[in-house]
């Protein structure tokens, strides 16, 4: 299992993503950014997943 937290990449915020793969990952956060904070998928830039990336870690729950 793999968890992402947004605070980790500068948003205040408590949302989490939780999921197999990275791409399970990434899905959940472009929904989130979208729904939450209001992003375009133009403002999901490759430097915002190359954080994502970097800050997902394994996690056992």
């Amino acid at each position: 299992m793999l968890k992402f937290k947004c605070k980790d990449v500068g948003f205040d915020c408590g949302f989490v993503a939780k999921g197999k793969t990275q791409d399970d990952i990434f899905a959940q956060c472009a929904t989130h950014a979208t729904k939450d904070h209001g992003m375009k998928p133009e403002d999901i830039t490759d430097d915002l997943k190359g954080k994502i990336k970097a800050n997902t870690h394994k996690s056992w729950f």
